[in-house]
């Protein structure tokens, strides 16, 4: 009888996990609430469809994306519950205010490595509670306020470059300007200066560190525990794991040590010299309960506003350099405008109402993107109808569901964008003047909605001073640069590791100072 009891139980346990995996791919492929939307079979059974593009291939997933797109129409179905849309007029379907509830999901949002900052936070309410905390520190009406920060730290990178001047030696401008961007994003909001434009040959290996932190993301979206084995071994042992981890590790003190000094500043126990409030200040002083101000969310906080703050300003100044340079029509036409100017420090207002340099900038961000990853949205309480102009019918994509789009696809829309992957500044003056273009409507590297870059007058800010500034006449403190044995390959987006990434043996765009 033990014997006959062992066999069954020894049965049930070997085909228990064969009618499980055949029960599930039974409800993805054919009961599922998205089974009714076209998409590879292998994708809809498994995340390991994606797991091989985007960690085998090492993030080329979107680029799959876009080939099924061409295969199955404009509304696919990517992964077990994810639908993604290729069409632009769905757009603010998706990315909606907050008159309707918005989430994100909490699968994609693992790849933060954390839910106590607002990037990460996937409920509607809450996410609104921490970014109204964040907004008024992000104003335009802030960015002026504190743009002289930004503007000495775009007159530091300017005299560092001139010490290259006659040299022959090539400077590497995404190592500078990841350097600015995070010694930009350090005094704005921290009130302190990490001061990498002064490290030796613009400290390649911050870029580096942060591109592999953002590789990284998409490993960590499929094993979300990975974090959390992080969080809890000790720091020796993670400071193995990369060279520069120790260096994060350093920063997240440092963040820490400010958090509590400003703390001491509010209790009035100490009084500390500050050239303006922080961002903790805004925090610490906000309505936020207090549970949302505890010492390891707020330093989460601040560590995805350096992470976002860095690496998406820095590729987009990268490519609007790189293309400018490249062109000599180009940069005449901009130093020609920039030479009408009469002051020899221009402020953000004066250079934004420079026809031709804005349109470098616009069409810097869209080839940058922004992001290079789709952003998943969930709208909890209400279905989404898509009118598929392929097909002829309507389709209810049910509530709950993470609906995904991508900048990429629509910057590189041919017939949004004519010739998309050409940088053609003129496509942006001719409707300068004329009413809303679709153009300029399509524009969305910072996204829209209740859940868009929270960063993005920062982001302008910087971009406008910084070309505005390397590009201005010699008599105004421009300089003068060529390219040195950099191509369309050192720029162009071949690997989506959520922020964008050209080929992964480049060297980055060089130049020679004059």
């Amino acid at each position: 009888m033990d014997l006959v009891l062992h066999s069954i139980s020894l049965s049930i346990l070997l085909t228990a996990p064969v009618v499980y995996i055949v029960a599930l791919a039974v409800h993805r492929l054919y009961l599922s609430p998205v089974s009714k939307f076209p998409g590879p079979k292998l994708a809809a059974l498994t995340f390991w469809y994606e797991f091989y593009y985007d960690v085998i291939c090492k993030g080329r997933y979107t680029w799959k994306i876009q080939q099924l797109h061409r295969q199955y129409g404009p509304i696919i179905r990517i992964n077990p519950f994810e639908i993604h849309v290729d069409d632009h007029h769905f757009y603010d379907e998706v990315y909606v205010g907050h008159g309707r509830r918005t989430d994100k999901w909490q699968w994609s949002a693992k790849m933060f490595g954390t839910s106590q900052a607002a990037v990460g936070t996937t409920n509607h309410e809450l996410h609104r509670l921490r970014r109204s905390a964040l907004n008024p520190f992000f104003s335009k009406r802030s960015v002026v306020r504190l743009e002289p920060i930004i503007h000495a730290n775009v007159v530091k990178l300017r005299s560092k470059l001139s010490e290259w001047s006659g040299t022959r030696k090539p400077v590497n401008l995404s190592d500078a300007f990841t350097c600015l961007s995070a010694d930009v994003i350090g005094n704005y909001a921290f009130g302190q200066s990490y001061n990498f434009i002064n490290s030796p040959n613009f400290e390649p290996g911050w870029r580096k560190f942060m591109m592999d932190l953002s590789a990284g993301t998409m490993l960590m979206k499929q094993f979300g525990w990975a974090y959390r084995m992080l969080n809890v071994l000790p720091e020796a042992i993670i400071s193995l794991l990369h060279p520069l981890t120790r260096q994060l590790i350093n920063l997240r003190q440092s963040i820490a040590k400010q958090i509590r000094a400003v703390q001491d500043d509010l209790s009035g126990e100490t009084k500390s010299e500050r050239e303006h409030p922080t961002i903790f200040h805004q925090l610490l002083t906000s309505d936020l309960p207090p549970v949302e101000l505890s010492l390891p969310r707020l330093t989460d906080e601040a560590l995805t506003i350096i992470g976002a703050g860095t690496v998406t300003t820095a590729h987009t100044l990268t490519t609007i350099t790189y293309h400018i340079l490249s062109d000599p029509s180009k940069l005449n036409n901009l130093r020609t405008e920039l030479a009408t100017l009469t002051s020899d420090s221009p402020n953000w207002t004066e250079l934004e109402h420079l026809p031709y340099l804005s349109a470098c900038i616009s069409e810097g961000l869209r080839l940058s993107y922004g992001v290079s990853h789709r952003l998943q949205r969930v709208s909890p309480d209400s279905e989404l109808y898509y009118h598929d102009p392929t097909a002829g019918k309507v389709l209810t994509i049910p509530r709950g569901t993470p609906v995904s789009m991508t900048s990429m696809n629509i910057h590189n829309n041919p017939n949004l964008f004519p010739c998309p992957e050409e940088f053609l500044p003129e496509r942006w003056l001719s409707t300068l003047d004329s009413h809303p273009s679709e153009a300029r409507r399509w524009l969305v590297p910072f996204s829209r909605g209740s859940r868009s870059c929270v960063g993005m007058n920062l982001a302008y800010a910087e971009l406008f001073l910084t070309i505005g500034s390397l590009f201005a006449p010699a008599e105004a403190g421009g300089v003068n640069m060529e390219l040195f044995e950099t191509d369309d390959s050192d720029v162009k987006v071949v690997h989506d590791f959520f922020n964008p990434s050209a080929r992964l043996d480049s060297k980055g765009v060089r130049v020679l100072v004059s």
